[in-house]
Order: structure tokens, then C-alpha cells, then sequence
């Protein structure tokens, strides 16, 4: 799967269930690209996405590509750094429990706190 197949998959799963199983996309993309070889990792990373229709989700595949190149040595994607991949002025969180949004302000990674996307680490499986 690349980033475009995921970027495909966030708009199946927005339209048919919701923002949540968007988000166990992305969990499934991590164990994934966890699981590639380095030529695989590139070919996963590299290829730009499609917009998902949603800001948010934008600008978490954009926090995504970021934070994955990070922690493997690789250069990151250049589509990754475009400023339209993050979102305005606001903040979203990938969970809607109230309770759980302090934590997010801490436990996220910086690649998606800077773009506005605020998420449990958890959501990003062994990352």
C-alpha cells in the first residue's frame, strides 16, 4: 500500500464509517511499512497522495510521511512539506473523547502537532 492507497482507503472509510476507521487505516499502514524492507519503505513514502477531501486527514498523511522518514533514515517526501497539508488555524484531534485531548497535546509526535493533528501515539501502532 502507498500513501496514495491509503489516501484512497481514508475516502472509503470516511464516507462508509467515519472518522475512526480512517484512522485504523493509518494504524495499519504503520505496521505495514514496520514490516517492508527499505525498497518497499520508498515506494510506500514517496509516491504523493491524492487528497482525501478532509484537511485533517491531509495533513496527517503529510505528519505521517514526515514522522515515518524520520525514524528510518529517509529523506522526507517533498509533497509532504507543502503548507496546504496541514490545518488552518485549528486544531484537530483524532479521537473524540474529551477526556483523552490533554494527553494528545503530549503525546503527539511533533510532525503532526506542527501541522495541527493531534493523536494518542497509540493510533499509530508501533511507531
Amino acid at each position: 500500500m502507498t500513501m496514495d492507497d491509503l489516501a484512497g482507503a481514508i475516502v472509503v472509510a470516511l464516507d462508509r464509517y467515519g472518522w475512526p476507521e480512517a484512522v485504523r487505516g493509518v494504524k495499519q499502514f504503520c505496521i505495514d511499512f514496520e514490516d517492508a524492507n527499505d525498497h518497499v519503505r520508498h515506494e510506500m513514502l514517496y509516491i504523493e497522495p491524492r487528497s482525501t477531501g478532509s484537511r485533517a486527514f491531509d495533513a496527517m498523511l503529510a505528519g505521517l510521511a514526515e514522522h515515518l522518514a524520520f525514524h528510518h533514515g529517509m529523506k522526507v517526501p517533498h509533497w509532504a512539506l507543502n503548507p496546504e497539508r496541514s490545518v488552518d488555524d485549528k486544531w484537530w484531534f483524532a479521537t473524540d473523547t474529551p477526556s483523552l485531548r490533554p494527553l494528545c497535546f503530549v503525546d503527539t509526535p511533533a510532525a503532526f502537532a506542527c501541522r495541527g493533528v493531534f493523536l494518542p501515539r497509540s493510533a499509530l501502532a508501533h511507531v
